[in-house]
């Protein structure tokens, strides 16, 4: 039986409250100037809902989150966020990792992820440190690996970065189900081609986690970060890894909200996948699938 994964990425939930003047003295400001003004009529609570819904109807399903669920990292934002895919999810059905936006500022974990936490838990390695990051979910024989770029950066930037201990802790992970024959996905929340002016919004030290993967076996690598569907190949060791970004599914874009799927099977003890886009059309009101395997191996 087939193991299906849906993903989905970039939601910057509502905010509920109106952040405090103390609040906003920082780079807070920014953010929150570009939520009044913009964000806050583009990113809807409704289309995620019929988003969750699809998903949660889906049978042998398991959902990726590839970071971004709040704007300004403020502990209401995050208690909210907790209260939503609590309604949706149970803990095993969700993995999440964290977007810039999810470490806007330097906060305390008790008062930002640990209300995540349930979605991220080492349950698979308890013998790596206390970090939450990286961890292992092995379902199905379904390896999934969360990662972290989420870093503090200077007003208006928002590049990522993988710390030297999770490269580390990556490694040991990715050993220890080296001889498994699972299927295995990364989960991160910034691409890993380069993106921006001097890839001043991509991931800065890209070039050593791609060396790190090389060694071991790596099938899919999924991100967030752009706010639309985007299609990579990346070339290691004379294989082809498909890295594909997830568009935000709060967001309508030509009439549609979307999320991503993938169907993960094994047939004659070899993997194999297919890629489906899951589109919501709002004018008709109902989910068209599109497989769209074949364009992503052929871009």
């Amino acid at each position: 039986m087939s193991q299906i994964i849906s993903h989905i990425s970039d939601l910057h939930l509502p905010m509920e409250n109106r952040p405090t003047f103390p609040q906003l003295m920082n780079q807070r400001i920014f953010g929150y100037i570009n939520h009044s003004s913009k964000r806050k009529n583009i990113y809807k609570l409704e289309n995620l809902n019929i988003i969750f819904d699809d998903i949660t109807k889906t049978d042998n399903s398991h959902t990726v989150f590839t970071g971004d669920i709040v704007n300004l990292s403020l502990e209401d934002e995050f208690r909210s966020a907790s209260q939503i895919l609590n309604h949706h999810f149970r803990d095993q059905d969700l993995s999440f990792i964290p977007g810039n936006h999810d470490s806007y500022i330097n906060v305390n974990y008790e008062k930002s992820l640990s209300y995540l936490e349930k979605y991220f838990s080492k349950r698979n390695n308890p013998s790596l440190n206390q970090d939450p990051f990286p961890y292992l979910k092995v379902i199905n024989d379904i390896a999934i690996i969360g990662l972290s770029s989420a870093v503090v950066t200077p007003p208006l930037m928002c590049w990522g970065k993988i710390s030297n201990k999770q490269i580390n802790d990556l490694k040991e992970i990715l050993r220890s189900i080296d001889s498994n024959n699972y299927f295995t996905i990364i989960l991160i929340h910034h691409p890993l081609h380069k993106y921006g002016l001097m890839n001043l919004k991509g991931l800065l030290n890209r070039e050593e986690l791609l060396k790190t993967i090389s060694k071991y076996n790596v099938n899919l690598i999924l991100h967030g970060h752009l706010h639309n569907e985007i299609h990579n190949l990346i070339k290691i060791n004379d294989k082809l890894i498909p890295c594909i970004g997830a568009p935000s599914s709060s967001r309508i874009i030509n009439n549609q909200i979307s999320y991503l799927q993938y169907k993960i099977g094994k047939k004659d003890d070899k993997w194999n996948f297919s890629i489906y886009r899951r589109s919501y059309n709002i004018s008709i009101k109902r989910f068209i699938s599109e497989d769209i395997t074949e364009r992503v191996f052929n871009e």
